[in-house]
């Protein structure tokens, strides 16, 4: 995770100056070099050596290839385009654990490593035969050595990126507390949530896409950290699966509506020239708030207990919903001093 946070913003820049089809095909060898990688490691360092690989080339194949998807989309339709685009890496995600490990458990640890490099070179395969026909800039060799800052990292985009790492610390939270949750609360079952949750998001994701492209962020970005508030409040009293499930929902539906929406404003607001940087920037506020959630939740959990945790992930929700009010009031006083 540490890995693929530092290495976003070269990720972006080299969507943005390089063949998009031909880095997404070289990054996703390596994560089947590193599937195998991690297979013959037999140390605590080739162990090391090998995630800091997949790191490294699963940050690049997914920036590139959340780059490469919108080249397909019609400017109008961005934002549905991107909401379809991320119903793969959800059913990715709610399929592979439990595949991995009913694997495991049959047939050896082993077997995990060799299908997952099987997958990703089909994966491979399947990209190489993808028609692409790359913009002129991207094969002018003069263009790609004149380095800014701007090509790394889109200032303009930073509030965009901070609303992103304000809701995803409670993703984050979840997904390293919420079975130690249900031990201490004595909710069985409490696994469901990922089903219950993965499920809303398949639902909801391609709907909120075409309500950004035909209304526009606000009337997504306050509903979804609303409910999400919701969910973290509902997640201090719950006692029962039945609430868990219920926060599933909450907060599946706000996910899964924020998330896509906020990635395809990036995309719009700078533009299919910088699609590289625009979108290595909203993942860079993704994956510091996911992984802050799991670290800083960690620190108050041990001090505090778990169930303060989640106050703070309400109060940092509270918080994205004022920063966004305040950048629309901004962005309606530029417009009333233009006019």
């Amino acid at each position: 995770a540490i890995t693929s946070l530092t290495i976003r913003p070269f990720a972006g820049f080299a969507t943005d100056r390089f063949n998009k089809k031909h880095l997404l095909i070289v990054s996703t060898i390596f994560l089947a070099i590193s599937a195998l990688g991690l297979k013959i490691s037999c140390s605590i360092y080739t162990l090391f050596f090998f995630r800091i690989i997949q790191g490294i080339a699963f940050s690049i194949s997914v920036t590139v290839s959340n780059a490469l998807s919108t080249t397909y989309m019609p400017k109008k339709r961005i934002g549905e385009g991107i909401g379809f685009m991320g119903l793969g890496y959800i059913l990715a995600t709610a399929i592979s654990p439990n595949l991995g490990l009913e694997i495991s458990t049959r047939f050896g640890f082993k077997y995990v490593f060799y299908l997952s490099c099987i997958v990703v070179m089909i994966a491979v395969v399947l990209m190489s035969i993808i028609p692409y026909n790359p913009p002129n800039k991207e094969n002018l060799t003069v263009n790609k050595f004149k380095i800014k800052i701007s090509d790394f990292f889109a200032s303009e985009l930073i509030v965009f990126a901070i609303l992103a790492c304000l809701f995803t610390f409670m993703n984050g939270v979840i997904g390293s507390f919420l079975a130690l949750l249900g031990d201490e609360r004595h909710i069985s079952n409490i696994g469901y949530y990922f089903t219950v949750n993965a499920i809303v998001i398949l639902i909801i994701r391609p709907l909120s896409g075409k309500l950004l492209d035909n209304k526009g962020l606000s009337v997504i970005a306050f509903p979804a950290f609303i409910m999400a508030m919701a969910a973290s409040l509902l997640l201090v009293i719950s006692k029962s699966l039945w609430m868990i499930l219920a926060v599933a929902i909450l907060y599946g539906i706000g996910q899964s509506s924020l998330s896509p929406a906020l990635q395809a404003t990036c995309v719009k607001r700078l533009g299919l020239s910088r699609v590289g940087v625009a979108t290595s920037t909203y993942f860079i506020g993704y994956d510091a708030g996911q992984g802050l959630g799991a670290i800083v939740g960690g620190t108050i959990a041990g001090k505090f207990g778990l169930t303060f945790v989640f106050y703070i992930c309400g109060a940092l929700l509270f918080t994205g919903v004022v920063i966004y009010y305040l950048y629309t009031l901004k962005i309606k006083n530029k417009l009333l001093t233009r006019n």
